[in-house]
């Protein structure tokens, strides 16, 4: 389900508050907007807004009266009927109806993409302080990408036309054992899945892609002639992006599939801006986790966007302990193990997070925009991993694991890096952490 979101929801028909109680039982928090609501007396940030639109005029009215209860930038979702035209401010349409899983998972995706560009804004900000210059990466300058999986009908030539004439290639794969091939030789920016009568295959590969560490963000278009409420609840659970009625006209259907492929550019284009902030002079050779005295200023710099924006920020601290008695490791071995985990730790947090080690067994974690149970689950899970992975000791026979306890802390208003710094290593002794025991 994902963790829980504030979003504002506007619309005139009485369908908004029927929409508004589904999206709650997704763990999105609904606020419920008119036309005539009065202005929020303390603008703060949401994580999107969605529009129920039966009209033009309802787009620019959700947006006015967005702008009043917010002073920062969210993600603009608009749901309504067929030929609507794209405007600024809205960042994905979506035909209606649409399932409140649909809308619950865009609204989610574009959520996470912003965080990504508003950390790698703040992380590059830091990281030209260490390094002297602003990090530089390379955009994608090339035409969208993407891959038709399915049957050669005659809408897939109206759709290729469509596409090719907005400067997009278009690769047909006519199985799912040679669409499989296409998507590991190179990247697509989406896939569209052809549906119309194969149903099941179209589930089992969007589910499949879904698995995929490396295809997951990989937006996944359903082309269907018809598709009842059930049908498309799975389609959505399965990780479908959106679903494209066969009864399509061409623009139509070329707007939504390029809007999608934007978003993943965007991602793209957010994951290079934060990997070439690893600059030599931020990192730590050893562990290959930033330095603590750079984690530190970028940590700093978090609670201060966080202060003025009110979003949530989090540390979690972690502590890695050696068997004892017998079983301990030799110092050689103890501090092989604590550089593995350290790898370890950097590959099970999202691009978006960033970690440091503090001292011989005590790292730190930056998790920004992340509530409580998110925090709880990324704890829980550096601790299984660690619980599971064997450590070479001296004896190759003999090898140890580890132990991890972890401390999750919110930041508090007014307080400084270093304070929250200490304050979550001062939470590792508190008996109640996570431990994954060896």
């Amino acid at each position: 389900m994902g963790r829980t979101l504030d979003v504002l929801v506007f619309g005139l028909s009485e369908r908004v508050d029927s929409l508004a109680e589904q999206l709650g039982r997704l763990a999105l928090n609904c606020r419920i907007v008119r036309a005539d609501s009065p202005p929020a007396r303390r603008p703060r940030p949401w994580a999107g807004g969605i529009i129920l639109a039966e009209c033009e005029n309802d787009v620019d009215d959700g947006l006015k009266a967005f702008a009043r209860f917010t002073e920062t930038e969210h993600p603009v979702v608009v749901v309504g009927p067929a030929g609507m035209a794209k405007r600024d401010g809205v960042d994905a349409w979506l035909r209606d109806p649409a399932p409140a899983v649909q809308i619950a998972a865009r609204i989610r995706a574009l959520f996470r993409l912003q965080t990504m560009e508003i950390v790698a804004r703040r992380r590059a900000e830091v990281t030209a302080l260490y390094g002297q210059r602003r990090p530089v990466f390379e955009r994608q300058d090339s035409p969208p990408a993407i891959l038709y999986v399915g049957d050669a009908s005659p809408r897939f030539m109206a759709l290729r036309h469509a596409m090719e004439a907005a400067n997009a290639e278009i690769v047909a794969a006519f199985s799912s054992y040679s669409a499989f091939d296409y998507l590991h030789e190179r990247p697509f920016d989406a896939v569209i899945l052809n549906a119309m009568g194969k149903r099941d295959i179209a589930f089992t590969i969007s589910s499949a892609m879904r698995r995929n560490a490396r295809l997951y963000h990989t937006p996944v278009l359903l082309l269907t002639d018809t598709i009842d409420s059930q049908a498309s609840e799975e389609a959505f659970a399965r990780g479908v992006s959106d679903i494209l009625p066969a009864t399509s006209d061409d623009r139509e259907m070329r707007e939504r599939i390029l809007t999608l492929t934007d978003e993943r550019r965007r991602r793209r284009e957010a994951k290079s801006a934060l990997e070439s902030c690893r600059d030599p002079r931020s990192l730590d050779i050893d562990t290959g986790l930033f330095n603590s005295g750079f984690l530190t200023s970028h940590i700093q710099d978090l609670l201060n966007a966080s202060a003025r924006d009110e979003a949530s920020f989090a540390l979690l601290a972690l502590q890695v302990l050696l068997p004892e008695g017998t079983a301990a490791p030799d110092s050689i071995s103890a501090e092989k193990a604590r550089r593995q985990f350290a790898a370890m730790l950097r590959h099970l947090l999202r691009t978006e997070d960033a970690a440091a080690r503090f001292s011989t067994d005590k790292f730190l974690a930056v998790l920004p925009f992340t509530d409580t149970p998110g925090i709880d689950c990324v704890a829980a899970r550096v601790a299984a991993i660690a619980e599971c992975t064997a450590f070479e000791s001296e004896d190759p026979l003999q090898p140890f694991r580890l132990s991890v306890r972890a401390a999750p802390v919110q930041s508090r208003p007014g307080e400084t890096a270093e304070a929250l710094i200490e304050r979550a290593v001062r939470a590792l002794a508190s008996p109640a952490q996570i431990v994954a025991q060896a």
